[in-house]
């Protein structure tokens, strides 16, 4: 087990302090945003009036949607604390991601050079005394059947039925941790447990606000924390949304919107794709509407990546495959996620 010492030792109170204050500046971005003359709104909150509103919402995908009161049954709400995670799983064993950059898009190396394997118990303790100087820790992505009962967090009495796959994901790290500005294929249903969040969102028609990269059309190269809009001039004529996650919210994100996530306190999140994805025809228009740079990009990719198998980078936050690679997949198996299909991955 590879242990780093933490940072932010010896540090005076005046500059723990300022650096507090930097800390919660990026991770509450919605002021930041609002100063450089961006139009942000809030999202709409309904209260505990059971599924139909959020059913109606997810038919209609007419737009994002914080519920609340409808997890209360939930076991997670109880019993996903530090103290009794570490009671019940803390003798599991882990892979982390620990001292994260808290600035910049990209890792500035390779998300494997971040993974340790530690204790659960050992991670938790991390988790929750990291200070804002601290770099952010992450058990992120991780499939909640391998550690949790599934009944601890019951997504089938939340929605109706259909056909298509699902998986749920855990998220639970220390304050400062980021999800940067990126798209998911499928509807996602983000369920905070434990500690607070803030979340923006971009809406799908404005995908070419949100700037993705050239060769990867589902992560944005935009860093919302310093939003730079002489770089990136059409974010002036987005509206973005927001809301601050509270424990027992549900926000409904529909599938394709952008969304960027920051921790402002140990946390504990889930999330749940469910529902049919966006397929190769959305992600051609997109392409054609962005011009040459992403042209020549994806068929780069597609020759390197798909016919030829190489390796591809992972200095995203867990990196989807290019969209060269997809586009080449998609023509052999018809599916456009066939590559980042989270239900289906190793």
């Amino acid at each position: 087990m590879t242990r780093i010492e933490r940072s932010g030792a010896g540090r005076s109170s005046g500059e723990r302090e300022r650096t507090d204050t930097r800390h919660e500046a990026q991770h509450e971005v919605a002021p930041t945003l609002r100063a450089a003359g961006l139009t942000v709104r809030p999202i709409v909150r309904t209260g505990p009036t059971g599924t139909d509103v959020l059913h109606r919402r997810i038919a209609t995908r007419s737009g994002p949607l914080v519920c609340t009161g409808l997890l209360e049954n939930w076991p997670a709400r109880t019993a996903w604390n530090p103290e009794d995670l570490t009671k019940r799983h803390g003798d599991r064993t882990v892979t982390a991601l620990l001292d994260l950059p808290t600035t910049g898009v990209l890792f500035p190396q390779d998300q494997r050079r971040y993974e340790r394997e530690l204790a659960f118990a050992e991670f938790l303790d991390r988790m929750t005394s990291a200070t804002a100087a601290s770099a952010p820790c992450y058990l992120a992505y991780q499939r909640a059947h391998e550690i949790f009962d599934p009944a601890d967090c019951d997504f089938t009495s939340l929605l109706p039925a259909d056909r298509h796959s699902t998986d749920t994901r855990v998220w639970i790290g220390s304050a400062g941790t980021r999800s940067m500005l990126h798209s998911d294929l499928k509807d996602n249903l983000f369920c905070q447990v434990w500690g607070e969040k803030s979340v923006i969102l971009i809406s799908w028609s404005d995908s070419r606000a949100a700037y993705p990269f050239p060769d990867n059309l589902v992560n944005s190269q935009i860093d919302l924390a310093e939003p730079d809009v002489d770089r990136f001039p059409r974010l002036r004529d987005a509206v973005l949304h927001h809301v601050r996650m509270r424990p027992g919210d549900l926000l409904y994100i529909p599938r394709g919107w952008w969304h960027d996530i920051r921790a402002h306190s140990p946390s504990v999140s889930v999330n749940h794709w469910f529902g049919e994805p966006l397929g190769l025809k959305q992600y051609a228009r997109l392409l054609g509407r962005l011009g040459p740079a992403y042209w020549r990009a994806t068929a780069r990719d597609f020759v390197a990546h798909g016919m030829l198998r190489r390796q591809e980078s992972t200095r995203f936050f867990f990196s989807p495959a290019s969209t060269g690679r997809r586009l080449y997949d998609a023509l052999r198996t018809g599916s456009f996620s066939h590559s980042n299909d989270p239900s289906t991955d190793a």
